[in-house]
């Protein structure tokens, strides 16, 4: 079942145009990633989704076409964890966590904090500390965990590795796994880092100029003359 489909999605910035006729889709379950370089389009589609930008064209979600409003896409479970993780850096971690679920009247927020905390220890001991306090990887902890406090049933991640060492990234890596597994979580990432992003993915999106110009899936486009060329350094 589709979760996500985006049909002739168009973005302005004034004259200048951002995204060209964009047609994708996720899913229920799937790991899909998209892929470019800085500057190709990512964080732009993201916040399309998320209602932070306007755009032309349709986004439907769960079956219904989304609203455009970014409070609404959070209540339907469409949870953004930003490049830049656009954290709180004078509150601590447990607090920038709590923010996360702040649309929740459930009562597993306080389980699903400590899953948090199972899947990221190191939050779980540093979860009293201001979070300007902690390294840039345990902040992509933070950011992420508070995605998951949201209670996604898709969860766009952009640029979770950028400017991390490759030891982060491994435990970012793995956690990925663990909240796919585990959790049952639709997973929408943008990445410039090819090779992370085919370690995970199903299907696969490479944007260049705001455009789409291959998909498939990751064992597809793993083969790709020009993808191996020019992102995967073969």
């Amino acid at each position: 079942m589709k979760l996500l489909e985006m049909q002739e999605i168009n973005v302005f910035y004034g004259k200048a145009q951002a995204l060209h006729d964009i047609a994708l889709d996720v899913q229920d379950g799937e790991f899909v990633s998209i892929i470019g370089p800085n500057g190709a389009g990512k964080t732009t589609l993201f916040n399309a989704i998320s209602g932070l930008i306007s755009y032309k064209g349709t986004i439907i979600f769960g079956g219904k076409v989304l609203p455009k409003k970014t409070y609404d896409t959070v209540q339907l479970g469409l949870i953004h964890c930003p490049e830049g993780r656009s954290l709180f850096p004078f509150m601590t971690v447990v607090d920038n966590l709590r923010l996360g679920a702040y649309r929740r009247k459930d009562k597993e927020v306080e389980r699903d904090l400590q899953e948090v905390f199972e899947l990221f220890p190191r939050l779980k001991e540093r979860q009293r500390q201001l979070v300007r306090t902690l390294s840039g990887g345990e902040q992509q902890m933070v950011a992420i965990g508070r995605a998951l406090m949201g209670k996604p049933r898709l969860l766009m991640l952009d640029e979770p590795t950028l400017g991390l060492a490759p030891i982060v990234r491994s435990h970012i890596s793995k956690a990925l796994d663990e909240i796919q597994s585990r959790h049952n979580v639709t997973i929408l990432l943008a990445e410039q880092n090819a090779d992370f992003a085919f370690k995970h993915s199903d299907r696969m999106y490479l944007l260049e100029t705001g455009k789409i110009v291959r998909q498939g899936t990751s064992a597809e486009l793993q083969y790709d003359p020009y993808i191996q060329q020019a992102y995967l350094g073969h």
